[in-house]
């Protein structure tokens, strides 16, 4: 077993009156890890406090082994892109790769080796000599991640970086996020508050609820703990009474509501795998017609709030 990579115990966090992380654990290993919240769970609180930007006022955190908080050399080991927009808008992305480059001791021919490579990693040679002004979003988070990749950190941590983009550039991004993983070696913690993004790049997920660690690992376990919850599922089309009717006497059926216009079945159970086994004899036995069924917790969205509802 290897060592964390991030070890929380018994962290907390407060500013006044709020609080931040609230007696936080969590430990997070090698490869891609999701942390997934909605906003003002803790997650940049988290981040801040790993990258050394502010001090716990309580319990204990270890990022590679050690305390980051007024640790310089292990800060070099980090690279942070935040989730807010900072980029120079007259700088070109040449100009701001140096300069970032230059926050971390870099200089001369070693310097401008790497900012070629970086932007070859997050594929804007071609871009690199226009004003940063006049990016696109997606082009603007590419060079966000350029400048938190330039001193070649060990540990990657990026807050939010698909928000506000479209579904073409939130693929890019992700696809990047995976390149940067398998092909660089990079140890990489990615925030969100859209947990099917996250699944898009990892099954490794960490769940963020009101500044504690609800639940952690692969995404698989975690669908695991919600057996004990009931499961929302809505079936459309003909002679739906019928179909309820059947489903009535199932162990399983926990609820039924049918709509005033008898078309819409909205059943909640409590084995969701035997519902879907016997669902297709029910609908020959009823003499339903089905024009649409689906399930409202086959997602991670659905995970997260039964894990924070229970």
């Amino acid at each position: 077993m290897t060592d964390p990579v991030i070890l929380a115990n018994a962290l907390s966090k407060w500013y006044n009156e709020v609080i931040g992380l609230n007696s936080f654990n969590l430990e997070i290993g090698k490869g891609i890890t999701g942390i997934v919240g909605p906003n003002g769970s803790g997650k940049s609180t988290l981040f801040k406090l790993v990258t050394g930007t502010i001090r716990p006022n309580s319990g204990t955190l270890l990022v590679m082994g050690q305390k980051p908080w007024k640790n310089p050399e292990q800060l070099s080991k980090i690279g942070f892109c935040p989730d807010y927009d900072f980029l120079p808008p007259d700088l070109t992305g040449r100009e701001f790769l140096s300069f970032s480059g230059g926050l971390h001791g870099m200089q001369g021919t070693p310097l401008d080796a790497r900012i070629e490579e970086v932007l070859a990693v997050v594929e804007m040679k071609g871009a690199a000599d226009r004003k940063l002004g006049g990016y696109s979003k997606g082009m603007r988070q590419r060079m966000k991640i350029a400048g938190s990749l330039i001193h070649d950190p060990e540990l990657l941590l990026l807050d939010e970086p698909l928000t506000g983009t479209d579904p073409m550039v939130r693929r890019e991004i992700i696809e990047l996020v995976k390149h940067l993983h398998k092909d660089h070696g990079h140890d990489i913690v990615v925030s969100s508050h859209v947990l099917h993004e996250i699944e898009r790049m990892t099954h490794q997920v960490a769940l963020i609820y009101k500044g504690r660690a609800v639940a952690s690992g692969d995404i698989s376990e975690i669908r695991r703990l919600m057996s004990d919850h009931p499961h929302d599922i809505v079936l459309e089309g003909k002679e739906m009474l019928a179909l309820a009717r059947l489903l009535l006497d199932k162990q399983f059926t926990v609820s039924l509501e049918l709509s005033p216009d008898r078309r819409t079945l909205h059943v909640k159970v409590s084995q969701p795998e035997e519902f879907f086994d016997e669902v297709p004899d029910l609908i020959r036995e009823s003499g339903s017609t089905i024009e649409r069924m689906e399930s409202l917790d086959d997602d991670l969205e659905s995970v997260f709030r039964y894990l924070v509802r229970w």
